[in-house]
């Protein structure tokens, strides 16, 4: 009985030793949980603080997403170095090891990024564009259909003409909003603003308008700025006189005085290697047409990319006297190192002011070319010499082989008075074919204009002729099937017509008058000046099909100007006094060669 008492106590006590660890199994710790939240700095957007809400943990270890090292901190305060989205992980662990994860992406951005395209973390300087390879200009004016450009700097003009706006500053700064414009010393004097105007000016010197206008609140200034971002974003300039690009442009109009402001609105504001701002108004011209003026502006993130402002090319020009078939040249060039004159005959010169004697009749194209380290510049002007009076040139000289239009510079040319090309002349380029759709004249040098016994002229358009609006569509060549299909133009096209040859009288050249053929309406050279003086019609231009050819009148009346004849080469002159009242004042005029 005893024994069995005592095995029962043994068993009892291993129960209760079994039941005990039983419990101590069963009692786990927590589970750690990672999680965490955060808070973009209010005034340094780069700086985020993190708040750890983590349960049960022991450690932490953070990754910020951006390869920085990790912390272990438990509510570390991180800042970025670039904007962008970052995934950041918060690994908790507990005290036995266990661990969680917690991760959660962080966007990183710029809540002033137009700002910060305009002024950098700090400031950023901003001038005048100085190349214009990219088609852009740094200035640029024309109507507001943006369907052409009227006028530009670097266009069909040296950027090195106006080197006082090129080094303009205009500096941004962040801190209070500031424009800050630094002239350099200098300043561009827009004509008609300033006196004396189209100069570069001192910024020292009194900055002065015609009537002796205070015009210095143009020159060096510190502005404040707004900039408005959105969908039609809008960049203003504020403080009298601040303004961009270039002084006479205010916000819907041009000016004579500095303003209190000025808007532009913004076409581009990017923020790459070379910083771009490009900005504009709008304007109405004084005869009514909306119009835009636009302006470029960069910076560059390294300075050294900053092209150079280009020096003045030359500038080409010469006067010369005749003595009989001797030229003396007068070079009055500026900017040149070097010189070479073609003399139109095939002799040429380096020397400054040469003189040069022709030994045949002719008109001889001189053609100056001057050279500095800078690029080239070149002019012609035509020396005509002859042997042969107006007064004997003769019917019988007219006649013979066909007469084409000379291929050279001033050979179709208009201006106040018959032979005279004050006014405007077609460029060589445009004869030859360098100028493209309204600027194609090259069509009108293989036209042939002949004269014939008994009296018979002919024109042959050889397949095509010079359309100058009066055959309707664009300007520029035109076919001979579009010639007979334009309505009145089908008048200029080829055609057989008469014509009388009056001698010279007096100061008056010998008169041509074209009689019009069947259905026709005569010319030579070019067909846009018409004289009906014979018709007692006043004179005019062909410019308006809607009105008839040459005004209604069935003649045409020419006047020789100069007549020359050389052993390779014969040349004659022919202007049509085009005036209302036949008073010689407004003509056209064409050399002509065979």
């Amino acid at each position: 009985m005893k024994r069995i008492m005592k095995l029962s106590w043994v068993l009892l006590l291993m129960l209760s030793v079994a039941f005990v660890s039983s419990c101590k199994d069963d009692e786990t710790e927590p589970e750690v949980i990672a999680s965490f939240t955060f808070a973009v700095d209010a005034s340094d957007f780069m700086k985020v603080a993190f708040t750890n809400e983590s349960k049960e943990f022991k450690s932490l270890s953070w990754d910020f997403g951006d390869a920085s090292a990790l912390s272990t901190e438990t509510n570390p305060v991180h800042t970025y170095s670039a904007v962008g989205e970052y995934t950041v992980k918060l690994t908790a662990t507990s005290p036995g090891g266990a661990t969680d994860v917690y991760s959660v992406k962080v966007t990183i951005a710029d809540p002033n990024a137009e700002l910060t395209k305009l002024v950098g973390e700090t400031s950023k300087t901003w001038k005048l564009l100085r190349q214009t390879t990219t088609g852009r200009f740094p200035l640029e004016v024309g109507p507001a259909a943006h369907n052409q450009i009227w006028w530009a700097f670097g266009n069909g003009n040296e950027l090195s003409g106006r080197p006082c706006m090129l080094n303009d500053e205009w500096t941004f700064s962040r801190a209070g909003l500031k424009m800050d414009f630094d002239a350099k010393g200098d300043y561009w004097a827009e004509g008609g603003l300033f006196t004396p105007d189209n100069i570069c000016a001192l910024t020292a010197d009194p900055m002065l308008g015609p009537g002796g206008e205070d015009l210095s609140a143009w020159g060096n200034g510190s502005h404040t700025f707004v900039l408005t971002p959105g969908s039609e974003p809008t960049l203003q300039v504020v403080g009298l006189g601040a303004y961009l690009g270039l002084c006479k442009v205010a916000t819907d109009s041009e000016v004579k005085v500095p303003q209190a402001s000025v808007t532009y609105k913004v076409i581009k504001l990017e923020d790459a290697t070379v910083d771009t701002l490009v900005v504009e108004t709008a304007y109405t011209t004084g005869d009514g047409q909306a119009a835009y003026w636009r302006f470029v502006l960069v910076h560059y993130d390294n300075p050294a990319d900053e092209p150079q402002i280009a020096g003045p090319k030359p500038n080409a020009q010469f006067d010369f006297t005749e003595n009989g078939n001797t030229i003396s040249c007068t070079n009055t060039t500026t900017d040149a190192t070097s010189y070479l004159w073609d003399f139109g005959d095939g002799a040429t010169s380096s020397a400054k002011d040469p003189t040069h004697t022709y030994t045949s009749d002719g008109i001889f194209a001189i053609r100056l070319t001057a050279t500095n380290a800078n690029g080239t510049s070149t002019i012609a002007k035509d020396f005509y010499y002859t042997t042969t009076a107006l007064a004997d040139l003769t019917d019988a000289m007219l006649q013979g082989g066909a007469w084409k239009v000379r291929v050279e510079d001033k050979s179709i040319f208009v201006g106040d008075g018959l032979g005279h090309s004050n006014w405007w002349s077609v460029p060589m380029g445009f004869l030859t074919g360098a100028g493209v759709g309204g600027d194609d004249w090259s069509c009108i040098v293989d036209d042939e204009y002949t004269f014939g016994s008994g009296g018979v002229y002919t024109y042959a358009t050889k397949g095509s002729a010079r359309n100058d609006g009066y055959f309707g569509g664009s300007n520029g060549c035109i076919d001979d099937a579009a010639i007979a299909n334009s309505g009145n133009g089908a008048a200029f096209g080829s055609a057989t017509h008469s014509y009388t040859f009056t001698p010279a009288a007096g100061p008056i050249g010998p008169i041509i008058k074209l009689i019009n053929g069947a259905g026709k309406a005569a010319f030579i050279g070019f067909y846009k000046g018409f004289n009906g003086v014979a018709d007692g019609i006043a004179g005019g231009e062909n410019t308006n099909s809607a009105n008839a050819p040459n005004g209604g009148s069935t003649t045409n009346s020419y006047e020789v100007t100069f007549y020359s004849k050389s052993a390779t080469k014969e040349y004659i002159v022919i202007s049509v006094d085009y005036s209302a009242t036949h008073d010689r004042s407004m003509g056209w005029t064409t050399i002509l060669t065979r």
